[in-house]
């Protein structure tokens, strides 16, 4: 080849980079273990969320405020505020749709995921961690976190889950309020895991469905021996509309009423003996559409009004995430629980003389939330209180000191503001204000108010 020809072909190459970098790129999928499967369908899902954060009191919240006590006034957390920058909410998802099966199955596959993990410490390889997590590492290489990973059959109006999703408490998350936080938020029902669930709809008239739901779930202890059963019933009309405001998407919604119940077997140790206790929860959840909307795709200038009631005993922890209304964790051989089972935080407390009760907790949350007619502009504010019944039991077991961080009520009240100039682009801001009522007479009340501003770009 002559220098010139050489030249001419390096020429040719170069200016076909340009074109060749913006041809469309076709991603293959092939599925395996699947045979000759035609026509499966995979979507690819999530967001990109940046959430820029001042609470007023350094209390022991992250992006999640949970139901943690706010640090009381008389600490110096309590009275020094603190700064949070984090993309750890940011989310992505796998969704699997195989093609109907001549006899009427479908199948639906989910696999989600965010990075608000906190499974242990960031250590380069071949070093040993200090066990303690770096602030930069926290924020900057966030730890990768199951959201959702389960597999749904349907056939007809019968459905078959199994994997880990929402609990079906509270129906979740049907409930849920309209908030920018990364919620949970104090008194709001709210976790996913691992369980087998057969859903049943019924058509009652041309305007209303009845749906029933049973679960066998991942028990609060492993050692009690005995998965968690949940069930529920939920009216819902097919006719009457609102809107559902979550921190990226506004959606239609339908007016809907459910009761939902939860049996939760727990470990226990009374009076010297081993044996087992069963925890217990009732929910009552509803949304009305106040101002409906005429048409499910159009939804501005409409008003919902969402309600949730819980009730009951060894649910703290669990359902209502970091409930402990500061009563210490009950662990194996400590103090005068000394024979007493492991528990996570919050499902029970020392009675003393090596016996533990669970503790036993009602909550009240409501919100409202209102489209604007342009509905480029959506705003919410609601509130939720949560209360201790049975704290007294645990005195006995607890110092003169301890007592006094004992906090019986929890009170939570939000406003926000979200504003969509684009499909896939958001603004969203809230406040928020958390009151504890302490047993401390000195210090009685301790406060936060936290300031969020959000942005999320959607696919």
């Amino acid at each position: 080849m002559s220098r010139r020809s050489g030249v001419v072909l390096l020429l040719s190459c170069l200016a076909a980079v340009p074109a060749l970098a913006w041809e469309p790129a076709a991603l293959g999928i092939k599925p395996m273990n699947m045979g000759d499967v035609k026509g499966i369908k995979i979507g690819f899902y999530g967001f990109m969320e940046n959430d820029f954060i001042f609470d007023t009191t350094q209390s022991g919240f992250f992006e999640e405020e949970d139901n943690t006590l706010v640090a009381k006034p008389d600490t110096y957390a309590g009275s020094h505020g603190r700064n949070l920058m984090s993309i750890r909410n940011s989310r992505l998802g796998i969704d699997m749709r195989l093609p109907e099966t001549p006899s009427g199955v479908k199948t639906d596959a989910v696999f989600e995921v965010d990075f608000l993990g906190d499974q242990g410490v960031n250590t380069l390889p071949g070093q040993s961690g200090s066990g303690i997590q770096s602030e930069n590492n926290y924020f900057n290489n966030p730890s990768l976190r199951i959201r959702h990973a389960y597999v749904d059959v349907g056939y007809k109006r019968f459905h078959a889950l199994v994997g880990q999703t929402w609990s079906l408490l509270g129906f979740q998350p049907d409930y849920f309020p309209g908030e920018v936080v990364v919620q949970p938020t104090p008194g709001q029902l709210y976790r996913r895991f691992p369980q087998i669930r057969a859903t049943e709809d019924w058509s009652l008239s041309s305007h209303w469905d009845l749906e029933g739901a049973a679960d066998a779930a991942r028990p609060a202890a492993m050692d009690s021996g005995a998965p968690m059963g949940q069930g529920g019933l939920r009216l819902v009309s097919t006719r009457y509309y609102g809107a559902s405001v979550n921190n990226t998407q506004t959606a239609p919604v339908a007016l809907s009423a459910a009761v939902s119940g939860d049996l939760i077997p727990t470990t226990s140790y009374a009076g010297g003996a081993a044996g087992t206790t069963n925890g217990y929860a009732a929910a009552f959840d509803f949304l009305v559409p106040l101002i409906g909307a005429k048409d499910p795709h159009d939804l501005g200038n409409t008003l919902s009004w969402v309600g949730e009631g819980t009730y009951g005993a060894g649910l703290g922890g669990l359902e209502l995430v970091n409930l402990t209304f500061g009563l210490p964790q009950v662990l194996n051989g400590s103090g005068v629980c000394s024979g007493a089972p492991t528990l996570d935080p919050g499902i029970a407390g020392c009675t003393g003389s090596n016996s533990i009760d669970l503790i036993r907790a009602e909550s009240l949350r409501t919100d409202l939330e209102y489209v604007f007619p342009d509905k480029e502009w959506t705003t919410s504010a609601g509130y939720a209180q949560v209360d201790g019944l049975n704290l007294g039991e645990f005195s006995a077991a607890l110092s003169s000191a301890d007592q006094l961080d004992i906090a019986p009520k929890i009170q939570f009240g939000y406003a926000d503001l979200f504003y969509e100039p684009l499909k896939w682009l958001r603004f969203a801001f809230e406040w928020n204000q958390t009151r504890d009522t302490y047993n401390d007479a000195n210090a009685r009340f301790a406060v936060n108010n936290r300031y969020q501003f959000t942005t999320f770009f959607v696919f």
